[in-house]
């Protein structure tokens, strides 16, 4: 607030930051504000009241966008102007139209061993830097990439999300990327041309990276791009492949190593037991006044059409979002309980352009606003906790969940004190080469593997007739390409009224007598007769039962003890 110096008893011209009020309105874009200023006189007396010097209004048509900054004058009582009043607001909205369920609720839920986890940085790891040793062999933000990192043990992968010009959730980092355009009369030169993501469809996103494009394809958007040449290799770059004008990453044609996948893809194709890391792409304000980026979209829209597609597509999967933006952390906090929030904050740095919010610029001002918010934690930049480790302590007594990101964690050494220091999360690059865990398995993967243990036992004891069989949850290592294609479906099981991790199965139809893949399953639960009683001598039963017959469990087992046991 600026108030001007207009007689001896008023205060001298001053700014004050600080939130005034927060509400709850069903009608808020018809509600005006009347803003009243007193201040006390410098030659009041003890118990005299403030003396009322003026008055604002906030008029509904000036907070017409879900983020914003109004600045109205400050009238006084006898109608001069006196000062101005500038106020920055957020408008939260419900999702429109969305079926709410608050029976299940992981907004502030974190398991105690879920300590130390692995988090691969946009999959397998950053692939555009200038050290080439720290790049990663597939391409970022990839199906590629997120797939390679869970089979070498990612607990969790971390990956960023921004809607396309026609309001797609896709798979990004930059906020750019690079066209090449080759010059008129030198061929061989190529220029590169930078342009928004956010100004590009998905359509256009995928045509980009195609060998041939149709005449006229591309929209006038690409017209900058002499088409004369039918065949244009590799037209899209990432932004530091254009600025170098050393593209990567010729000769990978498949289908999941290339950019821009939709964020629906992503959770449809990553096994159910990977954790994702959702970050929120958004434009921050810098603190010299400047915007990484000149954004368009509605907050609030913005946001509702990433959340639903994750309330829909996430299902049981372990996820947490987070953003840099405060602002997005407490709106996704309020739109949605389903999964938990935690701030990105860079903290003290000198690697990175310091934001002007100033949430963001401290890890104590992150713990605040992280408490403020009611968010589960936050996610800091490591260089700042080498810099001072006690901040550590100051986060997790404060009851919050503490990840961490940076260039710093692409070492074994750091990544082990960062997890003897009791961080829950870190965030590095090449999983495949610092992952120190002896069985490269996630921890939900484990915690759902003891689930399906706990439901047979269940299962067996109370004598509960079974559908289908649960097959055993996949813990091969070697690249996802070379995996024979198994076609699995996810359910949740329910026994005694609690939730038991999803698992996948296999589903036989009713024919299967006569379908050979009967006698492959049959051989195969017939490799386990040693460890589980009688099953291979009751290879009948477990055909009627993978048929759909009900078959009590007691019938496959037998009353072999062992198998209980081991049960």
């Amino acid at each position: 607030m600026d108030e001007l110096k207009l007689k001896e008893t008023y205060l001298v011209l001053f700014k004050i930051c600080q939130g005034l009020f927060d509400e709850a309105l069903s009608r808020f874009f018809f509600q005006a504000y009347l803003v009243d200023y007193y201040v006390y006189s410098s030659k009041c007396f003890p118990g005299e009241p403030p003396n009322h010097i003026g008055f604002s209004y906030i008029l509904p048509s000036t907070l017409q966008s879900s983020v914003g900054l109004v600045t109205v004058p400050i009238t006084s009582t006898k109608h001069r102007p006196i000062g101005q009043l500038t106020v920055e607001y957020v408008v939260i909205k419900p999702i429109p139209d969305y079926p709410w369920d608050t029976s299940i609720s992981y907004a502030k839920h974190w398991e105690q061993r879920w300590s130390g986890l692995d988090v691969g940085h946009r999959g397998l790891g950053t692939s555009f830097k200038f050290e080439m040793k720290n790049c990663a062999n597939v391409r970022e933000n990839t199906i590629a990439s997120l797939k390679t990192a869970s089979y070498h043990g990612a607990d969790m992968v971390e990956f960023d999300v921004q809607l396309s010009k026609d309001l797609i959730p896709v798979i990004y980092h930059d906020f750019y990327v690079s066209i090449s355009m080759k010059r008129k009369k030198q061929i061989e030169a190529m220029d590169m041309l930078e342009i928004p993501v956010k100004d590009l469809t998905l359509e256009q996103l995928h045509l980009l990276k195609d060998y041939c494009y149709p005449a006229d394809s591309l929209g006038k958007v690409l017209y900058f791009v002499d088409k004369a040449e039918q065949r244009v290799n590799k037209l899209v770059y990432h932004t530091a492949e254009g600025r170098e004008k050393n593209p990567r990453f010729f000769d990978e044609d498949l289908e999941d190593h290339q950019p821009f996948p939709t964020l629906q893809t992503v959770l449809q194709e990553l096994e159910q037991h990977v954790g994702c890391n959702i970050e929120i792409k958004w434009t921050m304000q810098l603190k010299d006044g400047t915007f990484e980026l000149n954004h368009p979209f509605d907050l609030n829209i913005y946001l509702d059409i990433i959340l639903k597609v994750v309330l829909e597509y996430g299902g049981d999967r372990k996820i947490v979002f987070s953003a840099f933006n405060p602002d997005i952390c407490a709106m996704i906090r309020l739109k949605q309980n389903k999964y938990p929030v935690i701030f990105l904050t860079q903290g003290v740095t000198l690697k990175y352009p310091t934001y002007h919010d100033p949430r963001c610029q401290t890890i104590p001002m992150a713990i605040k606003h992280a408490l403020a918010a009611d968010i589960l934690g936050i996610n800091v930049h490591t260089e700042d906790i080498l810099r001072d480790p006690s901040q550590v302590k100051l986060v997790k007594d404060a009851g919050l969940i503490m990840f961490c990101w940076g260039d710093d964690n692409n070492d074994k050494a750091t990544i082990q004190y960062l997890k003897k220091l009791g961080l829950h999360a870190v965030i590095y690059d090449k999983i495949d080469e610092y992952n120190a865990k002896e069985v490269k398995e996630s921890i939900f993967l484990v915690d759902a593997r003891e689930s399906q243990k706990e439901l047979i036992a269940l299962a067996h004891c109370s004598q509960i007739p079974q559908t289908q069989i649960s097959t055993p949850l996949n813990t091969e290592k070697e690249c996802y390409l070379d995996r024979p294609s198994t076609t699995i479906s996810f359910t949740k099981n329910s026994i005694g009224g609690e939730n038991i991790y999803s698992v996948p199965t296999l589903k036989i139809s009713a024919n299967c007598e006569e379908n050979k893949e009967i006698n492959e399953i049959t051989k195969d639960f017939s490799t386990c007769a040693n460890t589980f009683g009688n099953l291979a001598a009751n290879t009948k039963n477990v055909s009627n039962l993978i048929c759909g017959q009900s078959t009590a469990l007691s019938e496959i087992y037998g009353e072999d003890e062992a198998a209980k046991d081991c049960l």
